[in-house]
């Protein structure tokens, strides 16, 4: 039986859904710089910027309770000195839109949409320059939204700095002649940093913070004691994010592994006490798929999208992912039992290339049947003890994933475009908008 209050909902990227590329002051952000011209760009997005009301309609009939979504950066600040109202005086509409429908806002304030200006000049979060820019950004945010919204997520998927591939999402550049680990490293202490101070800052407002990671089940791929020491550590760059926002400080593995290989970031003096201040309020999480490790091999990169290795007990989707619904529950007993802290599922998802029949529906069975035994597999960690509060979906409408393809769809609603052709972005139900809408009305109860 799950909580009366248990969150039902969605979640996207203000850069994948927004569009109004050239309005209301907005810049180019690093996202765009991410994109490789394969698919499409993120200018228009889904229109959601002039949109959002309609949506939200949708949203309200499905039954939603909660949305979490991105304030965009680059729409929040024209040079690296000037707020831009335009920006916020958005921001105060949308999040009264979803107040009004009985949908609690659940912000995120950094989902890689950082002005291009920083990249520049700065190198990102490589540079505590802008650690210090973004914190007082955030402060302003949240001097504006503090008696709206009560939960906030600071950073998307932050370990994601951990996985081997380029760190244009975070802004930066290794620089020639840098270890690549030692850059890692400091993209990730600089971002804790900026997340600790966030995070004292939100809770001075008497608001609670959700502390966020992206957690990919690994899988020992043999019996072999070395694989499973290779899976401890492929987990462990969720851990060492959770850790903060758990304990306050970096776990003693990860610590002295940095110190092994010689790839400790720069730490200023202080900088262990700020992390103290880091512990949130709950723990919330992206799960999407597993993967499986061999000692001295690379179980996931993210070059151009996420790769895992292939799991000979599981399928996979048609993007490459496994399915492993049981790999959820078993994350979730994980996480629970380290850390004991109430657990939010706040991405979860079926992408695929929808197509519509000759009466103009879209029967996405695949994706009732994925979400289905997702759901199934965190009941099931609840009954066993776990303390998980939420569900939200990714991408509830269709929107550009997250390098810039239409074709990988998530939604239960349709958006008439692709890669090239905009179309007129008409919404259309899909089956499994129904489906989620008898979920919620039933709390979980009828799946």
């Amino acid at each position: 039986m799950l909580r009366k209050d248990f969150l039902w909902g969605g979640a996207v990227t203000a850069h994948q859904s927004e569009g109004g590329y050239n309005e209301g002051g907005k810049v180019p952000a690093v996202c765009d710089l991410t994109t490789t011209g394969e698919f499409s760009d993120f200018k228009d997005g889904i229109d959601t910027y002039h949109r959002y009301k309609e949506d939200f309609d949708l949203y309200q009939e499905m039954g939603f309770n909660a949305y979490r979504f991105s304030i965009d950066w680059s729409r929040m600040m024209s040079d690296e000195k000037t707020y831009n109202e335009a920006g916020f005086e958005f921001y105060d509409e949308f999040i009264d839109e979803l107040l009004k429908r009985g949908i609690e806002p659940i912000p995120t304030l950094y989902h890689f949409e950082m002005p291009v200006y920083l990249q520049e000049k700065y190198n990102g979060f490589a540079s505590r320059k802008v650690v210090d820019i973004f914190v007082e950004l955030c402060k302003k945010i949240v001097d504006r939204y503090a008696s709206k919204v009560n939960k906030w997520i600071i950073f998307n998927e932050q370990n994601g700095i951990l996985q081997k591939g380029p760190k244009m999402f975070f802004g930066g550049i290794c620089p020639e002649g840098m270890n690549p680990q030692t850059f890692d490293n400091q993209i990730m202490h600089n971002t804790l940093i900026a997340h600790s101070l966030v995070n004292e800052y939100i809770h001075q407002k008497g608001c609670k913070v959700m502390g966020m990671a992206t957690v990919v089940q690994s899988y020992p791929e043999t019996c072999h004691p070395l694989d499973t020491l290779e899976s401890m550590k492929a987990q462990s760059e969720a851990y060492v994010f959770l850790d903060v926002f758990a304990r306050g400080h970096y776990n003693s593995y990860y610590y002295a592994n940095m110190k092994n290989e010689g790839t400790l970031p720069e730490i200023l003096e202080g900088d262990f006490e700020i992390l103290e201040k880091g512990k949130t309020d709950y723990l919330s999480i992206s799960y999407y798929m597993s993967t499986i490790s061999h000692y001295g091999e690379l179980s996931l990169t993210n070059e151009k999208d996420v790769v895992i290795k292939k799991n000979p007990y599981l399928e996979m989707s048609e993007f490459g992912w496994t399915v492993d619904p049981i790999g959820l529950r078993i994350t979730l007993r994980q996480l629970y039992d380290r850390y004991e802290m109430p657990i939010y599922i706040v991405e979860n998802g079926f992408g695929y290339d929808d197509q519509m029949n000759e009466n103009g529906e879209i029967i996405d069975d695949y994706r009732i049947d994925y979400m289905r035994k997702h759901i199934e597999q965190m009941k099931l960690a609840i009954d066993e003890g776990v303390d998980c509060r939420g569900y939200l979906s990714w991408g509830p409408i269709d929107i550009l994933s997250s390098r810039a393809q239409m074709k990988k769809r998530y939604g239960f609603v349709y958006v008439n475009r692709d890669n090239k052709d905009l179309k007129d972005m008409k919404r259309i139900k899909k089956k499994s908008f129904e489906w989620f809408k008898h979920v919620i009305k039933t709390n979980g109860e009828e799946l």
